[in-house]
């Protein structure tokens, strides 16, 4: 029986600090081998702790892996371009997201703020799916609002 699986070099990209979790996730690792790898260096961490680049590059070492260092002023390289002409910029009204856990009032915020009724025609008043609202404020300026259906029913969308 063999469900031994070949162990595969990976370059990982480190940034200046990351989380266990993500670190293994980048090494193709498990993440309780690599906490198991800390205890073993005497380190008692857990998956969501914290470590700086220089030992997240040791343990990437440790586990067969080459490491590619970035640091926080490599991820703004390229982002300067060039600057807009101020007549050809649109003005667009900003978005606002609601999100949070299921039944605790998004679209009840958002029918107070539209003087509207959606809840009472939703599914046992949860929202079913992604909305998307403008409001017209008295300056005739608008805001653009997106109405998120709760965890669960969002898993479920996503999930199809």
């Amino acid at each position: 029986g063999g469900d031994q699986t070949e162990k595969v070099s990976v370059e990982v990209t480190l940034p200046e600090t990351i989380t266990l979790q993500d670190l293994a996730g980048r090494m193709k690792e498990r993440v309780g081998d690599v906490v198991k790898f800390m205890m073993q260096q005497g380190e008692m961490l857990r998956s969501n702790d914290i470590i700086d680049a220089d030992t997240a590059e040791l343990i990437a070492e440790e586990f067969g892996h080459t490491v590619k260092r970035v640091s926080e002023a490599d991820v703004e390289i390229g982002l300067e371009g060039v600057e807009d002409d101020p007549k050809d910029l649109a003005h667009r009204p900003p978005i606002v997201t609601i999100m949070g856990h299921v039944d605790h009032g998004k679209t009840s915020l958002l029918d107070a703020l539209r003087s509207t009724d959606v809840v009472a025609g939703e599914a046992g008043g949860i929202t079913q799916h992604i909305g998307a609202y403008q409001v017209q404020l008295k300056s005739g300026d608008k805001i653009s609002f997106l109405d998120t259906p709760g965890h669960a029913a969002f898993s479920a969308m996503r999930a199809r």
